[in-house]
């Protein structure tokens, strides 16, 4: 039996409560007309069934409440990253999109590492501002890429996307620019005034993110992903 959503969420349709449910609850007045599911696994290294079990009851029961409105899902990039296809967590993301598609209006937004004020040890920028703030070593794969965007950049983006009449899609809401884990950790060290402790391993890749969709959306929302974007963000969430 999928779990009851509480009254209050039935209300405004924003279901979670973590990073991405609480950008989007300044626009809640904008989105009547939606059901935003912005909950689940937060663990993308999750092995665990009953986790995965969970969060597909819930979305169930969330699709049910949806109705006629609109159904957003937020997934993520990594269902393109040939590095990650054996994951469990993305076999489990590729089954809740497929879920999710069974809607009568649904819009999936694919997302990437997304920054911003999160409790979660989970994320790759909680996980890197830990262990260089209190000067634990860690394992860096120096040819990996990753790709990071504001939190808020991404809600003013699905905004735009929403304003548009975008629905019955798939789109990644990402940076148009991956950046090097070396070059992530660089910036911590800048924001954390601290040398990091890492044993350099010659591992890791990069796959690029398909941004076309959402050029137009940048420009509305007037946001520069130059070369200063990163410590920005950084420095905007962890300075």
């Amino acid at each position: 039996m999928a779990p009851p959503l509480p009254r209050e969420t039935e209300e405004r349709m924003i279901i979670g409560s973590g990073l991405i449910a609480s950008a989007f609850s300044r626009h809640a007045d904008k989105l009547a007309h939606a059901c935003l599911y912005a909950a689940g696994v937060s663990n993308s290294s999750c092995r665990v069934d009953s986790e995965f079990v969970r969060e597909r009851q819930r979305l169930q029961t969330a699709i049910t409440h949806a109705g006629s409105r609109l159904l957003i899902y937020f997934s993520t990039c990594s269902i393109e990253d040939p590095w990650s296809q054996t994951s469990p967590y993305i076999a489990h993301k590729r089954e809740m999109e497929v879920l999710v598609r069974q809607h009568r209006r649904f819009l999936i937004v694919r997302l990437p590492q997304v920054a911003g004020r999160t409790p979660n040890p989970h994320t790759l920028l909680n996980h890197l501002y830990a262990r260089i703030s209190r000067s634990e070593q860690f394992e860096l794969w120096t040819r990996a890429k990753r790709n990071i965007i504001d939190v808020d950049d991404v809600a003013c983006l699905v905004m735009e996307l929403l304003s548009e009449g975008a629905a019955a899609e798939t789109i990644n809401v990402a940076n148009p620019v991956n950046t090097s884990t070396l070059d992530i950790v660089r910036a911590f060290e800048h924001v954390t005034r601290r040398i990091a402790v890492c044993h350099a391993l010659d591992l890791g890749g990069e796959y690029m993110i398909d941004v076309a969709r959402i050029q137009t959306a940048i420009q509305r929302c007037d946001i520069r992903f130059d070369e200063t974007y990163l410590l920005r963000t950084l420095t905007k969430y962890y300075g």
